[in-house]
């Protein structure tokens, strides 16, 4: 499969969402970099990674209108019946945490999660009041995406305390 052209085909559907087409590129770096896909199942996780959020930004739109989209685009690939079937079934639930999940969707869900911690979203996620990292590292399913996510989690939080700490300096010189 064309991953480009997939990604080119995706593009004004995934401009649409919170974090547009570059959280998709990020999931995908993710997962290519940090976890080993077999030959057999590379076509499926990269459609599935690729189109997981072209719905739109809420989990009710992509599951409502993700997998319709992504059929569409990938029958503009000719890609087989089989393949579309499948990345219609991830792409409408890859928000879910089944117990036995297929490979291509713990890849796709793990890359999901730690892009998280990336520098350009955990700034989003942060400032949620109460937003529980640590639950967030559970949900991972593969031992190596939780050790990922936790050494990007210090990394961020390392990044952060000088921030934090020239905030204090500045409050307590007000007083």
């Amino acid at each position: 499969m064309d991953t480009d052209k997939l990604f080119e085909l995706a593009a004004p559907f995934l401009e649409k969402n919170d974090f547009g087409m570059a959280h998709t590129a990020r999931v995908f770096t993710i997962a290519k970099e940090n976890f080993l896909i077999e030959k057999e199942i590379e076509d499926l996780t990269f459609a599935s990674i690729i189109l997981h959020d072209i719905g739109g930004s809420t989990i009710r739109e992509q599951y409502e209108k993700g997998p319709t989209i992504a059929s569409e685009l990938l029958k503009k690939l000719a890609c087989p019946t089989s393949l579309v079937k499948h990345v219609r079934q991830i792409v409408g639930t890859h928000h879910d945490h089944p117990d036995n999940p297929s490979e291509s969707f713990r890849i796709l869900y793990d890359s999901d999660k730690i892009v998280m911690f990336s520098k350009e979203e955990y700034p989003y996620y942060n400032a949620r009041a109460g937003f529980d990292w640590a639950k967030i590292i559970a949900l991972i399913y593969s031992k190596k995406g939780r050790r990922l996510a936790q050494k990007m989690l210090k990394q961020r939080r390392k990044e952060q305390w000088p921030i934090q700490k020239c905030f204090r300096a500045c409050m307590l010189a007000k007083v």
